[in-house]
């Protein structure tokens, strides 16, 4: 065991913490010593925990084993429950927590506990997630047993090391754009990390007959929406563009969540399916009961996460590079802040805007070797054509003669796919193993049907333009000369596909991105590009396939 030699003697109350090297473990221990109790701290692995925490108490707990529940809680007079397994046993993590929530209040009853105190979740209205369900029947199973129980009912709960709090703020540091699902309009009640502390400490003592349940939400009512803006304000970036859809259900959009957060995935999809129905508390008056009405809004807690966080090392690698870049670019004057904005500052976020639709891009083009080239990156152009087309003041389609250039891009686009029939047989045979990638890419392209193919690839390409040769290759237009930008634009174009692992794909992105960039800048047109762009299309993919 740890130190603690001197606050254990002084104190003849002894509390058994579970969950100990948890996130709100870890929080509540000092409030609790603090508070008089002589803190026993419950682990799996007291050797790992004591190499970490040396100065706590430490005992071996496993709550599917009944003599090692025992001498864990033998002297104690409360216990804090604060075990869930959710990120531990997988599918059947649910039965798992019931059976070992029975069995803890049990041995609480056989050691003599006199109060147990259990962190659960607001109760879902309606069709919760196993995740809500399971934290919900835990409290019954603990509330039904012997030992008086006193549950307290949180939603997300914001403080570094939060995983609710960790997916929030990994999305707003790292996604410039969002696809944001009608579902993330369901409300609730973050709660800050220290008036948890103070809920459960508080609690042990409580002046209550029997077992009951409370809520304990947050003193402000938020959607996704509000909850993704206010932590970007916390972490100081920009606050992201958000493209409301209808059509992405919370276990869709648990896959794409995956790719940018740090959490495990198997927890992540728990709590963003939990996200689909509102999260609201029936009353707040258990924080009148503890004299604690003055609780932390969501802007301050937020602010003490990303402070706590801060003290630590930048984070490293990709992820950590796109956080400080976007960082960087959002210092200086914001457009929310009420203030006229120049022609300089319009540019400023114009180009910053191009950025982020260029990285929206390169998500989806990651997320197609998981949901399909044709789902991720047509829905990704779609999204991000209509975001510029709702969103963006100027103008991206050029000042050209539009009905003159319509003809000249549909001749380029001849062109161009003359060419690529011309280069095919010599490239292949020059590289054996891009006639294969070819081969799969076509079979990709056949499985959406020939009528969807013809009804779809108009708008496709309309709104891959608009991203491309529109926003990205205006923004480069602006901050170089347009040789640069030519090229600059095409490899972004081709290093964007990179992701789908296709060297077919990244090679004809660079070659035909180079052709459209330079007839956008010939024509200043971006209907001539369009039209190309579609002629080839049409030509190479569908009425002359290069590979049977």
């Amino acid at each position: 065991m740890g130190g603690n030699g001197e606050v254990n003697a002084a104190s003849e109350r002894t509390v058994l913490l579970t969950g100990a090297t948890g996130f709100v473990g870890r929080n509540v221990h000092e409030a609790l010593l603090e508070a008089g109790w002589n803190v026993r701290c419950a682990t799996r692995d007291v050797r790992v925990a004591e190499a970490r925490w040396p100065d706590r108490t430490w005992v071996q707990l496993d709550v599917s084993d009944a003599s090692s529940m025992a001498s864990a809680l033998s002297g104690c007079e409360t216990a804090l429950y604060l075990i869930h397994g959710m990120g531990s046993h997988a599918d059947g993590f649910r039965e798992v927590e019931l059976r070992q929530a029975d069995a803890f209040a049990q041995e609480a009853a056989a050691a003599g506990l006199r109060r147990i105190v259990y962190l659960g979740g607001v109760a879902a209205p309606s069709d919760a997630s196993e995740h809500l369900r399971s934290r919900e029947e835990v409290g019954e199973v603990l509330r039904a047993g012997d030992v008086p129980t006193v549950e307290l009912r949180a939603s997300m709960i914001v403080g570094d090391g939060s995983l609710s709090w960790l997916i929030v703020r990994d999305l707003a540091a790292r996604l410039p754009v969002m696809i944001l699902p009608s579902w993330l309009r369901s409300r609730t009640e973050p709660v800050s990390i220290d008036d948890i502390t103070i809920a459960l400490v508080r609690s042990l003592d409580l002046e209550v007959e029997g077992s009951t349940w409370f809520d304990v939400p947050g003193p402000d009512v938020l959607s996704g929406r509000d909850i993704l803006e206010r932590t970007a304000s916390a972490l100081g970036v920009a606050r992201p563009l958000m493209i409301q859809v209808p059509f992405l259900s919370p276990r869709l959009s648990s896959h794409w969540v995956r790719f940018v957060t740090r959490a495990e995935w198997s927890v992540a999809r728990e709590i963003v399916v939990g996200l689909k129905t509102d999260l609201v508390a029936q009353d707040d008056h258990f924080w009148a009961m503890i004299d604690h009405p003055d609780r932390r809004s969501f802007d301050t807690a937020a602010r003490d996460a990303v402070e706590v966080e801060s003290a630590r090392a930048p984070l490293p690698g990709f992820w950590g590079w796109v956080e400080r870049k976007l960082a960087r670019m959002a210092k200086g004057a914001s457009p929310a802040s009420g203030q006229p904005a120049s022609p300089e500052l319009d540019v400023t976020w114009a180009n910053r805007r191009a950025a982020g639709y260029g990285l929206a891009w390169l998500l989806g083009a990651w997320a197609s070797n998981h949901l399909g080239i044709w789902i991720s990156l047509s829905t990704t152009a779609v999204l991000l054509g209509a975001a510029i087309l709702v969103f963006e003041r100027a103008s991206h389609w050029g000042n050209g003669n539009h009905v003159r250039f319509v003809i000249v891009g549909a001749l380029v686009g001849l062109f161009m796919a003359a060419g690529t029939l011309l280069l095919f047989e010599p490239v292949t045979q020059a590289f054996p193993v891009l006639r294969a990638d070819i081969a799969e890419l076509y079979a990709v392209f056949r499985s959406a049907g020939l009528l969807a193919i013809l009804m779809l690839m108009p708008l496709v390409v309309m709104c891959e333009e608009l991203v491309w040769r529109g926003v990205i290759h205006g923004a480069l237009v602006r901050r170089t000369s347009w040789p640069l930008a030519l090229i600059a634009g095409s490899t972004l174009y081709a290093v964007a596909h990179v992701p789908m692992g296709s060297p077919a794909l990244v090679l004809t992105s660079f070659g035909a991105g180079v052709c459209w960039n330079a007839l956008r800048t010939y024509t200043d047109s971006l209907p001539a590009v369009m039209a190309a762009h579609l002629v080839w299309n049409f030509v190479v993919l569908v009425f002359f396939q290069l590979v049977p």
